[in-house]
């Protein structure tokens, strides 16, 4: 049996956050202890910025500002936090949360909001799969491993502007029925679905020649892409990342 069902329902019962969840070798990134970024190594900027902020809901509350521009000539608007872990391989289960407040008059489609890719598997592109907001849903996008059908399927929850959301995704890495995506939004579980999750020499085989590590060791958080045709803003707190 998969430790997402665990994992799962210990969320949706309100008492416990990705950090309890998480074994203590976890990380954890509160953007009110201190650092420009939060404690975060590395932070990525295509036409964006990243600064701290007063939480407009919690007075006293800092967290991070993230704006990224609109894609230009092909170009996406980017900002966002990066985490690298030691490569991790089929079979690893991977927790990654974060809370996303959206200000009023954002348009919630074609965000991606997090990344699990692999920057060492040998092709520049740095595939992997991605959280992505499509009018409003979460849908997690496998175009980058070279899935024909990318998007997996969805349940009509709304992300809305105006308030915080807290977002949890659970990621088996595997090819086929062994590889596993779990969504869950405030709480409630939107997506569960059993895919390929990771970038496999077959698939790469098929279009060239060339050997690649089938693992990822990188994670990215905030508006990791902007495909719209103008600027994005959103503000981001208490992000976790974990094996299970």
């Amino acid at each position: 049996m998969f430790p997402v069902l665990t994992i799962a329902a210990a969320l949706a019962a309100g008492g416990s956050s990705a950090q309890d969840v998480c074994p203590s070798e976890g990380r954890y990134w509160s953007f009110g202890s201190g650092g420009e970024h939060g404690g975060f190594a590395h932070v990525q900027l295509q036409r964006g910025t990243a600064v701290l902020v007063n939480d407009p809901v919690q007075p006293g509350n800092q967290v991070a500002r993230l704006t990224a521009g609109p894609k230009q000539k092909g170009k996406v608007g980017k900002a966002d936090y990066i985490h690298r872990f030691e490569p991790l391989q089929a079979g690893s289960v991977i927790l990654m949360q974060a809370r996303f407040y959206f200000p009023l008059g954002t348009p919630l489609n074609s965000l991606i909001l997090m990344d699990l890719e692999c920057a060492s598997c040998g092709l520049e592109t740095n595939p992997g799969v991605r959280l992505y907001l499509r009018r409003g849903m979460l849908r997690v996008d496998r175009s980058k491993i070279g899935i024909k059908q990318a998007f997996l399927p969805t349940a009509p929850h709304m992300v809305a502007a105006g308030g915080w959301h807290e977002v949890s995704w659970q990621v088996t890495l595997g090819t086929g029925e062994q590889g596993r995506s779990v969504v869950m939004l405030d709480g409630e579980r939107v997506s569960d679905v059993r895919g390929t999750t990771l970038l496999t020499q077959e698939i790469v085989s098929r279009h060239m020649d060339v050997a690649v590590q089938e693992q990822a060791d990188r994670f990215q958080v905030g508006l990791t892409a902007n495909s719209n045709p103008q600027a994005v803003e959103m503000l981001l707190d208490d992000v976790s990342f974990c094996q299970l």
